[in-house]
């Protein structure tokens, strides 16, 4: 008797960027699938169904079935409810529309599932800039380097395998409170660990991200750094008991005010090193903001998408 397949979905949210998605699509048909039984599941979260056609043409170039719909509402933590209330696989894997994985990633992230034991397996998204792109991109975009089998708090939904038993786990999955902030990822992972589930990174489960001219301002840059401290200050400061909370406000307040005398300094000596500086100070300043009023830039509000 041939051994079972192991069932996975392959969820992908996805908002405006047809070209994107049928791109990410083509990479799917290159996925190592033996001992896999797999299934597209696309929830486009543009009411006017702008990727059905690529979602179609992408499935059918893969060969996989497709279950599509629309999640008119624009909120990203509804479109990924909704692929979660649509799954019925062992493994749920979400990926980001604009990403491209690598050959072997799939057959990495389950394998390490299995050898880790972990309910949540995440691996790295690697940013590709354009050759012309300023110095200080190169350092702001680098991400840290985690070894295989590590142990995470959190992670992002771009690149990420769950097991189906996590959603057995009671509470909201995606808040929607973070649908147009982002955020949503971190949060429930992070409830997820709270709660006892182990979440380990994989590094050879690599998918890759080209970064749009857009993102290469400091302007964006910035605000998403502060966009990324309220969501610190959201999802884990504010769990804290009040007295730790209290210490947390003195150092996160000392540590702008002592950035905002580096800085100056800092700006003749090495401008890169600035840049990194004045990220971290933003991204002090939105939790700061956070934590004094109830405010949350909306970063993925359809009048800032462009």
């Amino acid at each position: 008797m041939a051994p079972a397949l192991n069932t996975i979905d392959i969820c992908i949210a996805t908002y405006r960027r047809p070209a994107l998605l049928g791109a990410l699509l083509a990479a799917l048909a290159l996925q190592d699938r033996r001992g896999m039984a797999l299934r597209l599941i696309v929830i486009d979260n543009d009411q006017h169904g702008t990727a059905h056609a690529a979602a179609q043409a992408g499935a059918a170039q893969c060969g996989l079935p497709l279950l599509y719909q629309i999640e008119p509402r624009q909120n990203i933590a509804l479109a990924r409810n909704r692929a979660l209330w649509l799954s019925a696989a062992d493994y749920i894997v979400f990926i980001d529309d604009d990403e491209t994985p690598a050959p072997g990633w799939l057959a990495a992230l389950l394998d390490c599932c299995r050898r880790c034991d972990a309910d949540l397996v995440f691996g790295p998204v690697d940013s590709v800039l354009p050759a012309d792109a300023p110095a200080w991109a190169h350092a702001c975009f680098s991400k840290p380097a985690l070894a295989t089998g590590a142990l995470l708090r959190y992670g992002g939904a771009g690149n990420v395998l769950l097991r189906r038993s996590v959603l057995a786990q009671p509470g909201l999955w995606f808040d929607p409170g973070f649908g147009l902030t982002g955020g949503e990822d971190l949060d429930w992972f992070y409830r997820l660990h709270l709660a006892g589930k182990r979440l380990v990174w994989c590094a050879e489960a690599s998918a890759s991200e080209a970064v749009p001219a857009a993102r290469l301002q400091l302007r964006w840059a910035r605000r998403r750094a502060f966009r990324g401290g309220q969501t610190y200050y959201r999802v884990v400061v504010r769990r804290r008991p009040w007295r730790r909370r209290l210490l947390w406000f003195g150092a996160k307040a000392l540590q702008l005010l002592l950035g905002l005398a580096l800085a100056p300094l800092l700006r003749c000596a090495s401008y890169p090193a600035f840049v990194r500086l004045t990220l971290r100070l933003a991204g002090a300043a939105g939790q700061l903001s956070r934590c004094l009023l109830p405010y949350d830039y909306e970063e993925y509000h359809a009048r800032r998408q462009g």
